[in-house]
């Protein structure tokens, strides 16, 4: 539209410039040659050219009528051509220039009556009746002025007075018509009435030259016609280029057309001031005039006549268009409020009213909408009305049992402050939307995420996580004996067992049939840890179908990258399949060569050969100068990688090898480590399913004996895993360990099932707590809760409370400062080497390095 905009201009401009020379070389008297006219004949044919053009796609009665517009200017391009060229008389004198020039001046007014037939509200004798008035008031103004005016030389001759009632009668027809016109025509009517007008003018001047033959008059004569061609190819194309629809009611919505306007009170202002000025002057009111006034009051008449019959039929549409638009929206199941600026009620079908749960009736309209929702919900609602648009929104409102859930539209368009609400209850269809979406992302059986939604976690933001992807060892054992009804029961009970030692944040999934995920947040280390807690959560009886089965778990485990969830499960997938090329009930790391590594070999003979070692990790607090000594053994396998404990005796136990690892494990443990008096405590684990309970008290008495450490510096540690696949002879030998001073420990204090059963069984002095695995990942003040709840029941029962599993940091000094005797937190303290544990215990005591610091 600008380039358009910018064409126009410059037609005209070049009209103008060339208008100057033409001019200059027409005669005065307009008989001959006259460049003007031959100017202003190929002007109005590129006006034509360019109209045409325009029309082109256009149907209908839109192409009727601006072809007729461009037809136009080619019929005034043919006649200003004769008459230039000299070929015919000029303009003013009978002859076929003339001739053409009256069909011209019919089409416009053709034009207006056209775009008039396309407003609706617009009724034919209505439009009659304001056209008549208006060109009977401006004729009585032209007659007062032009034809009877003072001065004349001598009287206006037929071809004046012909030119002049055309003026007249053009300018009152096209401000009638034109003054009420449709939204997408407002803009192509006002360039209509325009061209009108200066047509008009330029007739006029044609009539005022041949009176008084100046070349000013010919001069704004021209003028007017260049004006005149570019208002109607403008005209063109600010036209649609196709009709609007029937039932599009802002387009065809009727607007008041502010030129039409303008003439219509123009004309009927100007009929009493040309009545004022004649009477002032002294002028005679000639036959015409007289009749013409008489016209224009009998035809007001008529008009306010008209108007009232109009306004009645339109109050009558009124008042049924609101009896429907009531039987509607009070018949609709959807409901319907109308809100005011401050969001407050003004209308509510009973459909809305039972959704909103307001009362029946006209009362308790006016209510703020909010006031009605959630109160969480309310500021969020507010924003999105605020922004408006016809964006779908959600309301809750509060009910008996749950909230009552909407689905709001409103139109884009508001008027008046008002806005108009849409409302459907799609409470069921919501909760059917979810349950769905639950069932496509949840496991039916475990009720676990499923695979689908292991990976649509996988791929959210990138973070610190590991993929742990666990697979049952001996499931197929359970389905053979005690059918498949006790297998489920028993992944059941694996999914259970897998919430409890993980954390709120990790994100445990069932992959199908005895597999399942864990996606842990943190480094490797702590997925490490947590992997090695679902091995020996696992490891536990299960107890289904009227058995029990002693199944175990393979871990493989793998870092996720962003981006990298398919990468992620493959290559957590290798590392399980390594776990159990290794023995099964073991954990392997992807990409970690000593742990992905087979386990096999000989353990007796890695005893014998000395690949078995001694890894030590130290703990205390930093104003204690004895310490305690956590010792584990781990297996120097011939292929290079160092095997963890829960893989040395998983492969001691499969050989048979576990009595005689027990026994070196106790002997060399106290042996390398009781000559040292810093030594506060020394502390052994038992490990679950391979405790060798008949020979327990002999091997640990014997131990002590060859080494000299005291009974009171010897702590055993034993999980609740290890109470319950241990045989019946170990409660016993505990309780004559105990008697002979030693300390036992229950490990994992706080993760198991039945932990107060097991200390009323067992004489345990002390309880060890994995801090990692309390609480949320973060949430310092949940754990600490958790710990400080683990120290008040300990103490009741007479127990010490040893922790692991955090770093030094606020929730170090909330762990201490809930009453942990000692915690190990240094990373470089751990697993390491006898000889390094004696160097640092050998220290003096102001070079004693702060562990907790």
């Amino acid at each position: 539209m600008r380039g358009a905009v910018r064409t126009s201009a410059l037609s005209v401009l070049v009209g103008l410039l060339a208008l100057v020379p033409a001019l200059a070389l027409t005669p005065p008297s307009g008989t001959g040659f006259q460049p003007d006219n031959l100017l202003l004949g190929v002007l109005a044919g590129v006006g034509a050219v360019r109209g045409f053009r325009a029309t082109r796609g256009m149907t209908g009665r839109t192409a009727l009528t601006w072809r007729l517009m461009a037809g136009a200017g080619a019929l005034f391009s043919l006649a200003s051509l004769i008459t230039g060229s000299g070929a015919a008389g000029s303009f003013g004198v009978a002859g076929v220039g003339d001739l053409l020039l009256v069909a011209v001046l019919c089409i416009p007014l053709l034009v207006c009556a056209l775009l008039a037939g396309q407003v609706r509200t617009s009724g034919w004798s209505t439009l009659l009746v304001d056209a008549g008035t208006v060109v009977l008031a401006l004729s009585v103004v032209a007659d007062v002025f032009v034809l009877s005016a003072p001065g004349l030389t001598h009287p206006p001759t037929a071809l004046v007075v012909g030119y002049t009632g055309y003026a007249v009668l053009a300018v009152g027809l096209a401000g009638a018509l034109c003054t009420a016109t449709t939204r997408e025509l407002q803009g192509s009517a006002t360039a209509v009435v325009g061209a009108t007008v200066l047509i008009a003018a330029a007739v006029a001047m044609l009539a005022v030259g041949i009176d008084r033959p100046v070349l000013l008059w010919q001069a704004l004569g021209d003028v007017a016609c260049v004006l005149c061609f570019e208002a109607g190819v403008v005209a063109v194309l600010l036209s649609p280029r196709h009709p609007s629809a029937p039932d599009d009611v802002v387009a065809r919505s009727p607007r008041v057309n502010p030129a039409g306007l303008l003439i219509t009170v123009a004309a009927t202002f100007g009929l009493p001031v040309a009545l004022l000025v004649a009477l002032a002057r002294g002028q005679a009111i000639g036959p015409w005039s007289t009749f013409a006034v008489s016209a224009v009051v009998v035809l007001l008449l008529v008009r306010s006549t008209l108007r009232i019959r109009t306004s009645t039929r339109l109050v009558e549409d009124l008042v049924r268009n609101e009896e429907d638009f009531r039987d509607l929206v009070e018949g609709s199941t959807d409901g319907v409020v109308i809100l005011d600026e401050d969001l407050r009620l003004r209308f509510a079908s009973p459909a809305a009213r039972g959704l909103l749960g307001l009362p029946a009736g006209p009362d308790g309209v006016d209510r703020g909408l909010l006031d009605l929702l959630l109160a969480e919900d309310r500021d969020e609602v507010a924003r999105r009305l605020a922004e408006g648009g016809a964006a779908t929104l959600h309301l809750r409102v509060p009910g008996t049992d749950r909230p009552t859930e909407l689905e709001v539209t409103q139109p884009e368009r508001r008027s008046h402050g008002r806005r108009v609400l849409h409302l459907r209850d799609v409470t069921v269809r919501l909760r059917r939307e979810r349950e769905l979406e639950r069932m496509a992302y949840t496991d039916h059986l475990t009720r676990l995420p499923n695979r689908a939604l292991l990976f649509q976690e996988l791929a959210g933001p990138a973070a610190e996580r590991c993929l742990l992807v666990v697979d049952l060892d001996g499931f197929k054992a359970v389905n053979d004996v005690a059918g498949h009804e006790a297998g489920d029961q028993l992944l059941v009970d694996v999914a259970r067992r897998l919430r409890t030692v993980v954390r709120d944040q990790d994100v445990v999934c069932r992959l199908g049939g005895d597999e399942f995920a864990v996606v842990v947040e943190g480094t490797l280390t702590e997925a490490r840890e947590a992997a090695q807690r679902v091995v020996d959560i696992l490891a536990l009886p299960h107890r289904t179908g009227g058995f029990t089965f002693a199944i175990g778990a393979s871990v493989g485990l793998a870092e996720v990258h962003a981006g990298g969830s398919q990468l992620a499960f493959r290559q957590a997938d290798t590392a399980l399949r390594a776990a159990k090329r290794a023995g099964k009930g073991c954990v392997r790391v992807w990409a970690d060569d000593a742990d992905t590594g087979d386990a096999g070999g000989s353990v007796t003979t890695a005893l014998a050969t000395g690949q078995v070692v001694l890894r030590c990790s130290i703990a205390g607090q930093q104003d204690q100068p004895l310490r305690a000594v956590h010792v584990e053994a781990f297996w120097a396998h011939p292929s290079g990688a160092l095997l963890p404990p829960a893989e040395l005796w998983a492969a001691a136990g499969r050989q048979g090898a576990a009595a005689a690892l027990q026994s070196w494990v106790l002997t060399e443990a106290t042996r390398q480590l009781a000559d040292l008096p810093e030594l506060a405590l020394l502390a052994l684990d038992l490990p679950a399913g391979h405790v060798q309970a008949d020979r327990l008290v002999d091997d640990v008495l014997g131990a002590l004996a060859a080494s000299g450490l005291p009974a009171a510096r010897l702590s055993l540690a034993l999980t609740e895993e290890a109470i319950l696949t241990g045989t019946a002879e170990l409660v016993p030998a505990l309780h004559e360990l105990r008697a002979h001073g030693v300390r036992l420990c229950l490990d994992d204090f706080g993760l198991g099932q039945t932990l107060y059963a097991h200390v009323a069984r067992v004489p345990f002095t002390s309880v060890r707590i994995d801090v990692s695995a309390l609480g949320g990942r973060g949430d310092t003040e949940q754990t600490t809760t958790v710990v400080r709840a683990i120290v008040a029941s300990a103490e009741v029962l007479g127990l010490t409370t040893v922790a692991h599993g955090v770093d030094p940091g606020p929730l170090l000094d909330a762990v201490l400062a809930c009453g942990v005797r000692m915690v190990r937190t240094r990373a470089d303290l751990r697993h390491v080497p006898v000889e390094r544990a004696r160097e640092e215990l050998g220290a003096p005591a102001a070079d004693v390095r702060i562990l907790t610091g």
